[in-house]
């Protein structure tokens, strides 16, 4: 279900309505907003059995996409440092030419290229020919946090679309019909995550997200009260993935930014406003504009695979002397 983003349903409709599917799609938003549910409406509007413009949801070819078994449906796997292997971006635009086995277009998926660091830009020159010649039958979809992932001249040869987040109000309204969870657990994970439907899910699952809140709001806290042993006692408790660290730093990232947009009386959409708040208060606006840059330098370093050990002691050092 792709909560909102009517936008995004009125622009497919009516493409496919006409006949004037575009071969190349670009979503972008942040992550949870619904990039993946948005491409995964697109391609169940393109593949269902009605052609209508709006996935119809009980047809073969709809359940099939639900069930992520649709042959003509296809996303690529990266690594798990999110860096896509350039033989399996090849083996996409080489089996390409072959027909749909069942629909009558196939979809490629290829999500999250912002955090394809090391060959997100190779990867989009070997797609630059399929993207710029597509066979009539294939749809290519890309999505990343922004435009500022692609390179020119794919944007300019695909389709942009943004998904958005929902309102507090429509993300706790979404959640309750799941029956899943109680009121407080919804209430909690919004307050933490906003109208992040996605990452609101991930929160109430105790998924990895869960934990990286806990860790940017303990980091933060510890930033507070200067201190040093609690801010290393944390980041060398998070999760021995890098994607556990990276995602508790842009996190805390974000409370650092509202710490510095707190002092001008800005809207504070982090997952602390206490610590927001409280950051302002003991370093001002100039020193938390300048412990967000730390921070934003160190998710860099994660993501061109340095090590994890050094990225905390690193950060660590330069948290401590700002």
């Amino acid at each position: 279900m792709l909560t909102g983003n009517e936008h995004i349903k009125r622009l497919t409709e009516a493409t496919i309505t006409k006949g004037r599917e575009p071969h190349s799609i670009i979503i972008t938003g942040e992550r949870g907003q619904g990039r993946r549910t948005a491409a995964k409406y697109i391609a169940a509007s393109m593949l269902c059995e009605k052609n209508n413009g709006r996935p119809c949801g009980v047809c073969k070819s709809c359940r099939m996409i639900r069930d992520g078994i649709h042959p003509d449906f296809m996303t690529a796997q990266p690594n798990e440092n999110g860096n896509y292997p350039v033989e399996q971006i090849r083996e996409i635009v080489s089996n390409a030419v072959v027909a749909p086995n069942e629909g009558r277009v196939k979809v490629y998926l290829i999500p999250e290229l912002e955090r394809s660091i090391i060959t997100g830009e190779q990867v989009q020159n070997i797609l630059l020919k399929l993207i710029e010649e597509p066979p009539d039958h294939v749809v290519m979809i890309l999505t990343a946090d922004s435009k500022e992932a692609f390179l020119q001249t794919i944007l300019s040869r695909a389709i942009a679309l943004s998904v958005v987040p929902c309102t507090k109000e429509e993300c706790i309204s979404y959640l309750g019909t799941l029956g899943k969870y109680e009121y407080d657990e919804i209430a909690g994970a919004c307050d933490a995550l906003g109208g992040n439907i996605g990452s609101c899910i991930e929160y109430l699952e105790k998924q990895s997200i869960f934990f990286a809140v806990q860790n940017a709001r303990a980091i933060s806290a510890a930033l507070v009260s200067g201190d040093e042993y609690e801010l290393l006692r944390v980041l060398n408790e998070t999760d021995s993935k890098k994607g556990q660290l990276r995602e508790t730093l842009r996190l805390l990232s974000e409370i650092l930014r509202d710490g510095a947009v707190a002092s001008y009386g800005g809207v504070l959409t982090s997952c602390s406003n206490k610590n927001a708040r409280a950051l302002s208060q003991r370093y001002g606006s100039g020193r938390c504009s300048k412990l967000y840059r730390c921070v934003s330098e160190h998710m860099t370093k994660l993501d061109r695979n340095c090590s994890k050990t050094l990225v905390i002691n690193s950060l660590c050092a330069g948290l401590s002397v700002i």
